[in-house]
């Protein structure tokens, strides 16, 4: 998944902190002869699955040096003892899901110069609808403010993000940190590590970095390039190894190459087209080459005379571009039994009732919308939601995963 573990706080559904699991121990008897069945783990050790229906396995008819699915291969060369072993379901862990939201400290720089009076007042009214949509996620939040909290072009929090006039503060929540600093037409990445110091204790380490750009002009010291290296060189190393740029700045066309093309678009009120910004949001170099294991943010034209769009365009952004895990440790199976690792299954059931059917998929980037993966296919430790199925099961207060493990027994 993405690289928001390793020391971060996760999202985890663990089988062994987050979950409160039981573990209920079977014993792997399974259902009747003449039950239906479909496969062998739905039948009794002794039996196998045939057309559906569960039979003796003196009575099953087909290649008797077929194992069928779950069991291993028999024939010349395999012991013989091994032909009766059955990977049947022999141990289920299940549990209510209380999973913890994933942290995003959010960084916002307003340009608080000549020009941008109608853009202070549509942050100053948007920026509370923006923090409502991502605290409805389920993300854990704060915002880091730079601008002067003063005047027509600064701007001033009102409740409950903020604490309103004239303290120009936190909210109730302690979720905003507002720096009173005047940002100029192009200081604003100057601005942000200057200031480092003053909101460092407020950001979490293991927190995703959201960037938030406003401002109709460019900045005139750092390019992409530049900043992301002066942004890593801040202590504690790794602060923004996950940092994602959306930008609220001048420009006429919506590719790269036509953003300063006057004729692609309209955006008649910007100082200068904002392609440094633009950059950092497209997960792009200086020189345009893509920056790989990058997540990009949203663009939008700071001309425009109605923002409401665009803080919920970001707003949803930062929801679905924050890196998401959701995880589990492989349960033990019970003495005397060892893991057939093809045979585990995963079910999602909310309220009683499975959800989807869940099927394994090779890793990340074979990942589906139904799927789930093995931390190492070779040695498995881990059980590991796909990421768009991970989201699906956040969402879902009364999600609980039942894990069904196929074991063998140890031969003596």
């Amino acid at each position: 998944m993405s690289d928001m573990g390793n020391g971060h706080t996760r999202a985890i559904l663990s089988a062994a902190a987050l979950f409160g699991l039981f573990l209920a121990g079977c014993d792997c008897a399974g259902p009747a002869t003449g039950s239906a069945c479909e496969s062998d783990l739905d039948c009794a050790s002794t039996d196998r699955c045939v057309d559906r229906v569960c039979v003796a396995r003196a009575d099953a008819s087909g290649d008797p040096t077929d194992a069928g699915p779950g069991r291993p291969d028999t024939g010349p060369g395999r012991d013989a003892d091994l032909e009766d072993r059955d990977a049947g379901p022999c141990r289920e862990v299940s549990g209510e899901s209380t999973v913890e939201a994933v942290p995003v400290d959010i960084i916002i720089a307003i340009d608080n110069s000549g020009s941008m009076s109608e853009e202070a007042a549509e942050v100053r009214r948007n920026i509370n609808e923006f923090a409502r949509i991502i605290g409805e996620s389920g993300l854990d939040y704060r915002v880091v403010l730079i601008s002067t909290p003063t005047g027509s072009r600064g701007v001033c929090v009102d409740p409950p993000l903020g604490s309103g006039a004239p303290e120009c503060r936190s909210g109730p929540d302690g979720r905003l940190l507002a720096l009173h600093v005047g940002v100029a037409s192009r200081n604003a990445p100057n601005l942000v590590l200057s200031n480092y110091p003053m909101y460092r204790d407020f950001l979490r380490f293991e927190a995703a970095k959201v960037f938030v750009w406003i401002t109709d002009d460019e900045s005139g010291t750092f390019t992409a390039d530049s900043f992301r290296a002066a942004l890593e060189a801040l202590e504690p190393s790794g602060m923004f190894r996950r940092s994602i740029h959306n930008a609220i700045v001048g420009f006429y066309g919506d590719t790269p190459a036509t953003w300063s093309t006057t004729s692609a678009g309209a955006c008649a009120s910007l100082a200068r087209v904002g392609a440094i910004y633009l950059r950092l949001a497209n997960c792009l170099m200086d020189d345009g080459t893509p920056i790989a294991d990058c997540t990009s943010g949203r663009q939008a034209r700071v001309c425009e005379t109605d923002w409401t769009p665009i803080f919920t365009d970001i707003a949803r952004g930062v929801v679905e571009g924050v890196p998401v895990e959701c995880d589990f440790a492989v349960p033990e199976p019970p003495m005397g039994q060892t893991i057939d690792f093809s045979m585990v299954g995963v079910t999602w059931r909310s309220g009683g009732t499975e959800v989807m059917p869940l099927g394994r998929v090779d890793g990340l980037g074979a990942c589906t919308a139904d799927g789930w993966y093995y931390d190492d296919p070779a040695a498995p430790t881990t059980i590991v939601l796909c990421p768009e199925l991970c989201r699906a099961v956040q969402a879902d207060p009364d999600a609980r995963m039942d894990i069904a493990l196929g074991c063998f027994g140890i031969l003596d």
